[in-house]
């Protein structure tokens, strides 16, 4: 159950008009927390108590603070969807070029190893048997 003291104060509290509420807004653009003169001196102006002035700031406050905070998040967001997206196209073009390399690798292994057999006689045939060239085989007569 309310007390009466409390019951006052709830009836007490008014919404702000809009001509205050812009007033304060505009005040908010420029500075978002004010100096006890400059409070008392808007409160004095728009009609209101001092300690009104005070809380509105510290919930204009805490609210824009909320929304910087999202819209961050949002740059953030976007920012790491688009590095992501960016990685696995690098991720993929990297094994691409990775298997190109390494079929590059074995394609001069192979020509290195017919070079190397060509220059020792030795051919190679397509069932990559090594057979001695017909000149340097050795003819055994009985």
């Amino acid at each position: 159950m309310m007390l009466d003291s409390e019951l006052k104060i709830i009836q007490q509290q008014k919404r702000f008009s809009q001509e205050q509420i812009k007033s304060l807004e505009a005040i908010f653009q420029s500075e978002s927390k004010l100096q006890p003169r400059k409070k008392l001196q808007i409160a004095k102006d728009l009609g209101l108590q001092p300690r009104q002035v005070a809380i509105w700031f510290q919930n204009k406050r805490a609210r824009w603070k909320s929304k910087q905070l999202q819209t961050d998040y949002n740059i953030l967001r976007l920012s790491y969807d688009s590095l992501s997206s960016r990685f696995d196209i690098l991720q993929t073009q990297n094994q691409s070029l990775t298997l190109q390399l390494k079929k590059l690798q074995q394609e001069m292994e192979k020509k290195a190893t017919s070079s190397s057999n060509k220059s020792m006689g030795i051919v190679v045939s397509d069932a990559d048997s090594i057979k001695p060239p017909v000149e340097q085989s050795i003819k055994l007569v009985s």
